[in-house]
């Protein structure tokens, strides 16, 4: 969305500047499977430090922005922008998708680490590279409908007062879930 000085596109603003950072995430992802396919043993330490800190902003800051969608920003568009209901039930369903996927690929990368054989080892890094290859392209393709349509239709439909409304639900959710940590 174009940002404009009205403040209008606050709410969609909060997410947006979200899944730029996810986007970023999801690219470090990318590549450190990759360094972990071609780099071997000596930089296996390092990459396994790398994708566990990518998996640390997956589990705390992004599961918290799908939270915010799910527990707000959903629940609000199906009740003000009635016709991006089916569009919403899609998002939330991939949102289930990438919870169950990232515990897989918790899983997938923990067995990484216990294979002390080389093959078994190349087994279970080929099997994790799946996971996280499709842990990203749903996320690149996810991110990139929450923006072109979502957004862009919420922007056109909400009236200034359900937009500013919408931005007070989230300003209040998220201060709620920074007092609780």
């Amino acid at each position: 969305m174009v940002c404009k000085s009205t403040g209008s596109n606050q709410a969609a603003e909060l997410f947006e500047a979200s899944h730029k950072s996810t986007l970023e995430e999801a690219e470090r992802l990318r590549h450190v499977l990759t360094n972990l396919r071609y780099e071997g043993r000596p930089s296996f330490g390092r990459n396994i430090k790398e994708t566990q800190g990518v998996l640390k902003f997956f589990n705390e800051e992004l599961i918290q922005h799908v939270e915010l969608e799910e527990e707000v920003l959903f629940p609000f568009l199906k009740t003000h922008v009635p016709k991006l209901e089916s569009v919403i039930h899609l998002l939330e369903a991939e949102h289930m998708d990438f919870r169950l996927k990232l515990k897989n690929f918790e899983t997938l990368l923990s067995d990484l680490q216990k294979e002390h054989s080389e093959i078994d080892r190349e087994g279970a890094l080929e099997k994790m590279r799946e996971c996280g290859i499709y842990l990203i392209y749903l996320l690149q393709s996810h991110i990139q409908a929450e923006n072109q349509s979502v957004y862009r239709v919420a922007e056109r439909e909400l009236h200034t007062g359900e937009k500013k409304e919408l931005v007070e639900k989230v300003t209040k959710r998220r201060h709620a879930k920074q007092n609780l940590r």
